[in-house]
Order: C-alpha cells, then structure tokens, then sequence
C-alpha cells in the first residue's frame, strides 16, 4: 500500500509539472501574433511578470501607437516603465522601410560571381580583365512595378538618403547581375557600380524621415534595385544590399 500511495502522488505530481509545462509551452508558443497596445495593457493586468511581456513583444509583430498621449495612457493603465522601453525599442528601424508604387518591398543580401576568368587574365598578361558582379537568385523581382515608379522609403536612426541609388541589373537567366569591381584590364583595379548602371534620380523629403526617390527618366522594362551604398561586406561573403523591383 504504501508503494501504490507513494506511486501516486508521484504521478500526480508529475502530471501537474507536464501541465504547467505545457501551459508555458503554448504561452510561448504563440508566436508571431500582433502586439498592440490593448494587448499590452491585458496582459499587464493579467499579472504576467515585465520579463515575459518584453519576450511577447521580441516574439509577435509589433503594432504599437506610441504618441505621447498613448503612453501616458499605457502608464495609467498599469504598464511598467521596463516594458514601454521595450515598445519603444522594438519600434525602431533597423533597416530601411521601402515601398515601390505602394507595393512593400524586402531587403536582399547580393552574393558574388567572377567572370572574364583568372586563366585568360594570366594569359594576356592582365589586359584581360575579371569581373566582380554581385547577383540575385530568380530571374524577377517578385513586385512589378510601373515605368515611372514611386519608390518611398523610410530611413532607420542614423541613416542617410544619400546612401540610396537606383541601379539597373543585367539579366542572366536564373540570376540578376550587377558589376561591382574588376581588376586588370587596360584601366587597372576598379571597385564600385559603374556609373551607367546608375539611374538618375532625385529625393524628397516628406519629414519624420520618409523620403520619395524619383527617376529622372521613365524606366526603360528590365530588372532594377534600390541599392545601398557601402552595403558590401566582403570578407562575410555579402556584396551589396537592396530592395529589387522589376519593370515590365
């Protein structure tokens, strides 16, 4: 008896630690859900320690209005100070916003492809020159957009609209290219995009760091990218960032 009593309360135990588990276990679970303000303050009020608030946040889509009006409203209705930083945080850009004819467009890294080859540079004494080309899987960007196109963006803290071109790419079957260095050749070393790879535009600034870049000149149908200047990092492998598009 006493063994059966003693099994017992071990299982009963152990049932109530695989449910608290499980109950932690689907709290956290229920990631990528919207974070609103609302949902804040209802989880606050739930009595949920600031650590796992600030965990929910790090882990949903933030969605927050954060004017000062709504933070005094957070703060009355119980919110602590730790997690209105954390709102604040998580609302900060870390990389630009852009949006091309309204349509949100996502940042991509660009890897790296030689061409001209080393044996033919060697072999004409470096008048032959190889090419640095930086490139983008798929032979499209997955948003179309228009001849003329309205690209917005919205800059991080410390960015610059000055650090923004818009470049066209050259199609190569399953891949967009963009030459960004050579060595060799008649004309020696050069790192860089090539200046007629170069749309000319212009920007605007609309405040609160929201900027419209407009081409100088209707697009001609091709593969384009809004791309970051100073971006490639070449000893991790990166050679250029941006935000692609393609005109039709």
């Amino acid at each position: 008896m006493g063994h059966t009593r003693t099994h017992s309360v071990m299982f009963l135990g152990l049932t109530a630690v695989l449910l608290t588990l499980g109950a932690v276990v689907d709290f956290y679970g229920q990631t990528g859900e919207d974070i609103t303000n609302d949902r804040v303050i209802e989880m606050s009020k739930m009595g949920l320690d600031d650590d796992i608030i600030i965990a929910k946040i790090k882990t949903g889509h933030p969605k927050f209005s954060l004017a000062d009006q709504d933070l005094m409203n957070l703060k009355k209705s119980g919110v602590s100070g730790k997690v209105i930083a954390a709102m604040l945080e998580s609302s900060v850009l870390t990389s630009a916003v852009v949006k091309i004819d309204g349509k949100p467009v996502e940042l991509h890294t660009l890897g790296e492809v030689k061409t001209g080859g080393r044996l033919g540079h060697s072999v004409t004494m470096g008048i032959k020159s190889v090419k640095a080309k930086a490139y983008l899987e798929g032979p499209h960007a997955p948003v179309i957009c228009s001849h003329s196109p309205k690209i917005e963006l919205e800059l991080p803290p410390n960015d610059t609209i000055d650090n923004y071109i818009v470049v066209q790419m050259n199609g190569r079957g399953d891949r967009r290219e963009l030459e960004v260095g050579s060595a060799g050749g008649t004309v020696g070393a050069k790192v860089g995009v090539r200046a007629e790879d170069v749309v000319k535009s212009s920007a605007e600034d609309l405040g609160n760091r929201h900027y419209r870049m407009t081409c100088h000149k209707e697009l001609k149908k091709g593969e384009y990218l809004v791309y970051i200047v100073g971006s490639p990092d070449t000893i991790h492998g990166v050679y250029g960032k941006g935000y692609d598009f393609t005109v039709e």
